[in-house]
């Protein structure tokens, strides 16, 4: 063993980044009677003051602290001095996001790690960002303090809609599988009903579930509805709600949720941010580094300079306008979100310069939505699924080429699609799993030429017609 250790290393002189060299080297210690545990982390840094972005040293390294069980205090000062030498260390930084959680972790749950270590680590990475605008690493960092903390899960939707009702849940999540230990049960008047569930995406994972009501159950006006998520036995959330009313539902947040403490130090940072941008008004991790603590400051604020920061990213970095795009949706959605009011039950989507669709979840009981003058493509029509109760769907003036993908929408009545670049009539096939609709608009397309595209619209809500008279 200690033969083939010696191997290793010398082939490392010659290819420090050989995969197979690394992989090689752990099973040896796996399968060393007494491994030299000291030894193997002396080589990591003596291999990493060589290299000190050898990601695959740094790795053997993290599995050498396991098994050795170095204390994450003594690699998380290795991973100080790394820094201290060099900023633009990505993986020292990566290595340090993963030792703060173990060392200092926030008693609350609500940020990556204790608020006066967070404060501490906003001030060092801004040092590290402000000695070299253009080296990405520290703003990397920077980026995992600041990011939203994970909302613990639970139902923020429910309602009733024909038969069926309809869950949805602000994380992604499985209710099938033999290793599923969440599942929903519906309460009326005390009395339990618990139902097949199934995704509205079609995948194991979703955000949106639907299941037949019970045969047997009977809602009177005034019954008591109460939907509840279970993990084993264990209640993790419910909502309730009068069967008159059809629907109950948690208002979302998307705000970071910072202290008053943590967001003094990130107002400091951001005034650190535009000064530079006085200097340099195009350094693009600057710009993007100030949209972030905006969010994390004061979302309705900064709103509009959010915008515009953004606008100016597109044009500074346009090889990744792609990305910078779909930021904007996400945030152009989420103050939409705000503004929504489910008395209204429509919402006005047109007009955004979406690319993309986000938090579509929220939006499981809106009868009428508008996503007209958009950017949106046909890679955004899966991301349409939880909209279960839509009734009214407008995609004018859109970027939509192909229908493929389009979900099966229950309560889809009107679909515009007017003003696309849809070119085959015969994509009209992709909506036969929208089974109530009863209008179809695909004029000012390309296909709108083909003769054959009428015959196939009208063909197609006849069969659906036919479909919802026959008896079940």
């Amino acid at each position: 063993m200690q033969g083939e250790l010696r191997l290793i290393e010398q082939c490392f002189r010659a290819n420090p980044k050989s995969y197979g060299g690394w992989h090689h080297r752990r099973w040896v210690l796996d399968n060393m009677p007494v491994p030299i545990w000291e030894q193997e982390l002396a080589l990591c840094s003596k291999f990493l003051e060589l290299d000190e972005r050898n990601f695959l040293c740094w790795d053997y390294r993290r599995f050498v602290v396991e098994r050795s069980q170095v204390p994450a205090a003594d690699e998380f000062e290795f991973s100080s001095q790394k820094i201290l030498s060099n900023f633009s260390n990505y993986s020292s930084w990566h290595y340090r996001s993963r030792l703060l959680p173990c060392i200092y972790p926030d008693p609350m749950g609500k940020l990556p790690i204790e608020e006066k270590k967070h404060k501490e680590e906003l001030e060092l990475v801004q040092n590290a960002a402000f000695t070299d605008p253009n080296d990405q690493s520290p703003w990397f960092y920077q980026r995992w303090l600041l990011g939203r903390t994970l909302q613990p899960l639970m139902l923020s939707q429910v309602h009733i809609f024909r038969d069926l009702v309809c869950a949805s849940l602000n994380h992604s999540i499985t209710f099938t599988g033999n290793n599923s230990e969440m599942h929903l049960e519906i309460t009326v008047e005390g009395q339990n009903f618990r139902t097949t569930w199934k995704s509205t995406n079609g995948q194991q994972y979703s955000h949106v579930w639907i299941s037949s009501l019970p045969k047997e159950l009977f809602l009177g006006d005034k019954s008591t509805v109460v939907v509840s998520l279970y993990r084993g036995t264990a209640l993790v959330h419910y909502l309730s709600f009068k069967s008159e009313d059809l629907q109950a539902s948690v208002k979302p947040q998307f705000s970071a949720g910072f202290s008053e403490g943590i967001t003094s130090v990130l107002q400091d940072e951001l005034d650190s941010c535009m000064k530079l941008l006085d200097l340099e008004p195009d350094s693009k991790w600057t710009l993007l580094t100030s949209v972030l603590l905006m969010q994390a400051i004061d979302r309705q604020k900064y709103q509009d300079d959010t915008f515009s920061k953004l606008s100016q990213l597109i044009r500074v970095d346009p090889h990744r306008s792609g990305y910078f795009r779909d930021l904007w949706s996400r945030y152009k959605m989420e103050y939409a979100i705000d503004k929504y009011s489910e008395s209204k039950q429509n919402i006005d989507l047109s007009c955004l310069n979406l690319t993309s669709m986000y938090h579509c979840h929220y939006l499981s009981y809106v009868h009428t939505v508008d996503l007209s003058n958009n950017n949106l493509s046909c890679r955004s029509l899966p991301q349409l699924h939880p909209l279960q109760c839509c009734q009214v769907l407008k995609l004018e003036n859109n970027n939509i080429e192909s229908l493929r993908g389009m979900p099966t929408l229950m309560s889809l009545h009107i679909l515009s699609l007017r003003s696309n670049i849809i070119s085959s009539a015969e994509e009209v096939k992709f909506l036969q799993l929208c089974t109530h609709l009863s209008s179809v608009d695909l004029s000012d397309n390309p296909a709108a030429k083909d003769e054959m595209l009428q015959e196939l619209v009208k063909t197609f809500l006849l069969s659906v017609k036919m479909l919802n008279m026959s008896p079940l």
